[in-house]
């Protein structure tokens, strides 16, 4: 008997053995997923763990206050228990294996630009999804197809797959019909490359097989990599010099028309900004992961030719007022950005100067009209003369789509008024207690009013807006989002430009996403009105904005960070 039992325990023993061997010997090995997108990709982004994003989102403040009343789960750890088990053993449905095993990478190649009825120029990124599924082509092939043949039907309708071998990997296309850009998706080995552009999609393939050089020859990469702690980055986005300045030449074709309404502006933009990113533009870096329980993104843009260090000493922060510009706005801004800088009007002139010097002598001289032009959206016809005698705080505000507001403080109150009367023209003055309110005859010119010690420009409705919001008391400093994200902004090293944004949108969508997984649903019945009020403690994300060391650096405090923004896209919001 015991010789017996001895040889059933040597037996379960071995077999325990064997098992943990094959466990280790099937666990996923990660890969450095640059070695599969192109040396000259103009954008990347990767991820190696999908169950860490899903986990580190659901482990954030906003998740746990949202999801109750959003009749979803608070702990969703069985999730993640159940992928890292899939992860580990390999066993499981294809499409879960897939998803718990994979690291994913983004690549851009290039953009097309394109206009559109109603829009002036659209532009349409040729991307790739590369996915490494750890897994084999088999399986792999099963679980990426039918989930992007389950989007291309509810996107497209029912179309008909296109199927081809290209080399060692077959390749599926779903055609757009209304003759956009197709889906298609190419298995090679264990790993799936779905892309809008069939060359970019081979381009991937070509740098697997080692016929193309793979972004790891960048040596700029392992720096930003080293710099924004990528290891234990939940996402980690590389954009080299080439890519930077690439995305700015786009960025000024398709929107030179609308960062300034004279025609000659939109001239110098559309020449200035390509010259000026090929002389200033590095390479820029993205990372996010969760920190006190929000979503941290922190952006790197690098600022070669000694730019940096002359606008440091220019753009010292000065010490922000405890309410500022937000005591005089409504409590439902769509953004806010307040600049804070000692001397205003020397920032300028130094921007400007530093600007200018990266140019040749021909083109300098448009930099500041460029500039100059930038602000008259704002009904400032000379900013040097305006920041002379305004400051140190200046606020842009976005009311909604339309409303447009600029926001002082009165260093020179009667230079001030001498600038706004020569910008209204003739104008009635209305007082109201000590509201000084400039309305101009011309309605195109606008509104001024002269409240307490600040300056507020924009349309008189935006302006009489801002007034009734005072009056009542339903200013952004009583909305608990704002002041909720004004506890997060850094008080030993301010930063100079300071943005609120609201968010409420992006993080409806996110968990609007999310709850159309079953698993998360809970038994609780969704309360709409209890929902509202959450979203409306933690309506505002904050960035801030400050030269560092090299560049510049923004940091953004969020509910869900990208990933909010992403679902919105995804929701057509």
């Amino acid at each position: 008997m015991k010789r017996w039992l001895r040889t059933l325990l040597l037996i379960a023993g071995s077999l325990m053995l064997l098992l943990a061997a094959w466990l280790w010997w099937n666990r996923p090995q990660p890969v450095d997923m640059a070695a599969y997108a192109p040396a000259d990709a103009l954008i990347y982004f990767e991820a190696n763990s999908l169950p860490d994003i899903f986990n580190g989102l659901t482990s954030t403040e906003a998740w746990r206050a949202l999801a109750p009343p959003a009749g979803l789960k608070t702990d969703a750890t069985q999730f993640g228990w159940f992928s890292r088990v899939a992860a580990w053993t390999g066993a499981g449905p294809a499409d879960v294996v897939v998803l718990s095993r994979a690291q994913v990478a983004v690549v851009v190649m290039g953009f097309d630009a394109a206009e559109e009825p109603e829009q002036a120029l659209h532009i349409k990124p040729r991307a790739a999804l590369v996915v490494e599924t750890h897994t084999s082509q088999r399986w792999a092939q099963a679980a990426v197809e039918k989930l992007i043949g389950d989007y291309a039907r509810r996107t497209y309708g029912d179309v008909q797959v296109e199927r081809k071998q290209s080399g060692d990997a077959s390749l599926a296309t779903w055609p757009n019909p209304r003759g956009g850009l197709p889906i298609v998706v190419a298995i090679s080995g264990s790993v799936a490359v779905i892309g809008n552009d069939e060359a970019t999609v081979q381009a991937c393939l070509a740098v697997r097989r080692g016929e193309r050089p793979a972004l790891t020859s960048d040596p700029q990469l392992a720096e930003m990599r080293a710099r924004m702690r990528s290891d234990d980055a939940l996402v980690f986005g590389y954009v080299p010099a080439a890519g930077a300045r690439r995305l700015l030449a786009v960025v000024a074709l398709a929107y030179a028309g609308r960062l300034a309404d004279d025609q000659r502006a939109q001239s110098a933009a559309a020449t200035l900004l390509p010259q000026l990113a090929n002389r200033l533009l590095g390479g820029a870096a993205w990372s996010t992961r969760v920190q006190d329980g929000a979503m941290t993104d922190t952006y790197f843009i690098t600022v070669p030719n000694g730019v940096s260090p002359r606008l440091r000493d220019a753009l010292t922060a000065a010490e922000p007022p405890p309410n500022g510009a937000a005591a005089l706005l409504p409590a439902d801004v769509s953004q806010l950005t307040r600049y804070n800088f000692h001397e205003p009007e020397m920032a300028w002139r130094e921007l400007q100067a530093a600007l200018s010097s990266q140019l040749d002598i021909t083109i300098a001289p448009l930099v500041t009209r460029f500039l100059d032009e930038a602000l008259k959206p704002f009904g400032i016809a000379d900013p040097h003369e305006f920041l002379r005698s305004a400051g140190p705080e200046l606020s842009t505000v976005r009311l909604d789509e339309s409303g447009l507001l600029l926001v002082a403080a009165v260093r020179d109150r009667e230079a001030l008024r001498a600038q706004v009367k020569k910008q209204l023209g003739s104008a009635r003055v209305e007082h109201n207690a000590d509201a000084e309110l400039w309305l101009s005859t011309d309605e195109e010119r606008g509104a001024a009013c002269f409240v307490g010690n600040y300056l507020i420009l924009g349309s008189a409705d935006d302006v009489r807006r801002c007034l009734a919001a005072r009056a009542s008391t339903h200013t952004l400093t009583a909305s608990s989002g704002f002041t909720r994200a004004a506890t997060s902004i850094t008080t030993n090293d301010p930063a100079g430009i300071v943005s609120f944004t609201d968010e409420r949108e992006a993080m409806r969508s996110f968990i609007t996403l999310l709850a159309r997984q079953r698993a998360l649903r809970a038994n609780n019945v969704p309360n709409d009105a209890a929902f509202r009020r959450a979203l409306d403690e933690r309506a505002y994300s904050v960035s801030e904005t400050r030269p560092v060391e090299g560049g510049f650096e923004k940091r953004t405090h969020s509910a869900f960070g990208q990933f909010g923004t992403l679902a919105r896209q995804l929701a057509g919001g």
